[in-house]
């Protein structure tokens, strides 16, 4: 081996404290090449020195098109360099990427002024329950003061929502805001021409700063959020438990404020909070007077039934705003439906999927101005009782039963006898093929029947007063109570017009 190597493979493992595995994975070298570099005090003394590559005339072209295209493929590259006249195989070429993309660079640290600028990333932080959990992170370069706030997703509306309370947690904004390419700032990016996400400029220029985005592949310019990135996973998630996003919110906010930022930090060896007080937060740019709105903005027709999509799930509006097109506003917590500039329904936003979210307001006033829309609603019950229910509602649209009336029956079955005994009834009539409310109730009258005589004689009192049982009275029941579900040839007729 080289001196060059020999000397590299020394500085990794003495001064770096690389393992040797990972020096030889690093390096693409043989164990056993690492091994006896770090057992010789000096490199070998026969070292012929490189040798001449086919390579050698094409090493700037090839500097200049990862220049531009640093991820482009050797088989890619080949195609360029052959067209130079290129005479050599993709292995050689491989051998020597490898090289260029793992070797150290020194880097200069720069010192920053106050105020002057705050450098933010996202960091997958785990699970809460099912769903993904993620961190953002916002830390000013100057006293190294930190924000964390954790979402269920990285889209642009959380983005830009943390991006507002770290701000208003700091009381001010840093005059430059340094980024990854992260999705949410950078559209595409082709060599040094790069399209940032429209809004995300929008945003920017509400709150006056400059939007900084490092190299491709150079995490080392923003070292500071980086290393909080490392700071947050190893001394706030390691060993917690959260309940909800609220908890794990509230936890980090106890964190940040008594830990984080109230601790000494190991390089300015002055406390975060301390520093930012005395020389940063007068620096900062102040807030504006109107808080960006950061909610998802979408243009949205309500359907006849007085619902909006947003997300796969459909949000009641009032009857009175069914068929018109709408503006609906989202964010994590709630769904808002806006006509023009007046707020018309506001909902809890579900985060699971094809759900129907209901305020029970929209819904009797659609009622009481489309009656037949109750059709609509006992399908659904009987849909929801369970799978043996829905067979049978199937089933039973193929015969020549009036269906809005039989939804009605059943319904009412339901509630005089309770889910339970319905289903059992439904059933038993599935294995006949008997469809009908009539044959339902039938089959439960027979089934509490069976229960009554089948079930074991009480043993009679011996201190029963006959005089007492004479005496007492017992409330007549108005057997008008029973024609809701038993005589309803009326409404029938109704139902039919409809």
């Amino acid at each position: 081996m080289n001196i060059e190597t020999w000397g590299y493979i020394r500085h990794l493992y003495f001064a770096e404290r690389f393992p040797k595995k990972a020096i030889a994975r690093e390096l693409n070298l043989d164990p056993k090449t690492v091994r006896r570099a770090l057992k010789k005090d000096n490199p070998d003394r026969k070292d012929p020195g490189p040798r001449p590559s086919k390579l050698d005339p094409f090493r700037e072209k090839i500097d200049k098109l990862l220049s531009f295209y640093p991820r482009m493929s050797a088989v890619r590259i080949q195609e360029e360099i052959r067209k130079a006249g290129y005479p050599g195989g993709i292995s050689i070429l491989r051998s020597h990427l490898r090289n260029i993309r793992h070797q150290k660079k020194a880097f200069l640290h720069i010192q920053t002024l106050p105020g002057e600028e705050a450098q933010v990333d996202w960091a997958y932080a785990g699970r809460i329950g099912n769903r993904p959990f993620y961190c953002f992170l916002m830390v000013l370069s100057f006293s190294k003061m930190l924000y964390i706030e954790f979402f269920p997703s990285q889209i642009l509306e959380n983005f830009l929502a943390g991006h507002l309370h770290a701000f208003h947690y700091f009381q001010g904004v840093a005059k430059k805001i340094r980024y990854d390419n992260l999705k949410s700032v950078v559209l595409t990016r082709l060599g040094p021409n790069i399209q940032f996400n429209r809004r995300f400029l929008d945003f920017a220029a509400h709150h006056l700063f400059d939007p900084s985005v490092c190299n491709v592949r150079s995490p080392h310019e923003k070292g500071r959020v980086e290393n909080a990135v490392k700071y947050v996973k190893n001394n706030f998630l390691a060993g917690r438990t959260f309940a909800s996003f609220t908890d794990c919110n509230q936890q980090a906010t106890l964190w940040t404020d008594h830990t984080a930022n109230g601790r000494i930090h190991g390089t300015t060896k002055i406390r975060p909070i301390d520093l930012f007080r005395e020389k940063e937060q007068s620096l900062l740019i102040p807030l504006p007077k109107i808080d960006y709105d950061t909610r998802i903005v979408c243009s949205v027709k309500s359907t006849s039934q007085a619902l909006v999509f947003f997300d796969t799930n459909r949000y009641s509006v009032p009857f009175t705003h069914a068929a018109m097109i709408l503006t609906l506003k989202a964010d994590e917590q709630f769904v808002s439906v806006y006509d023009k500039e007046q707020m018309i329904a506001q909902h809890a936003r579900s985060h699971q999927k094809h759900q129907i979210i209901e305020n029970p307001a929209h819904v009797q006033g659609l009622l009481a101005a489309r009656p037949y829309g109750a059709t609509f609603k006992h399908r659904d019950a009987i849909l929801g009782m369970g799978e043996s229910a829905k067979q049978y509602l199937e089933a039973m649209t193929k015969t020549e039963l009036h269906i809005s009336h039989q939804l009605k029956k059943i319904i009412g079955l339901r509630d005089l006898f309770g889910k339970t005994e319905v289903m059992a009834a439904i059933e038993q009539a599935m294995k006949h093929r008997a469809f009908g409310y009539e044959y339902l109730q039938n089959i439960i009258h027979a089934n509490r029947r069976k229960r009554a005589e089948t079930k074991p004689p009480g043993t009679p009192s011996s201190k029963i007063n006959p005089e007492l049982i004479r005496s007492t009275s017992v409330e007549e029941r108005n057997p008008e109570i029973y024609d809701k579900y038993c005589n309803d040839k009326e409404h029938d007729d109704d139902d039919s017009n409809a």
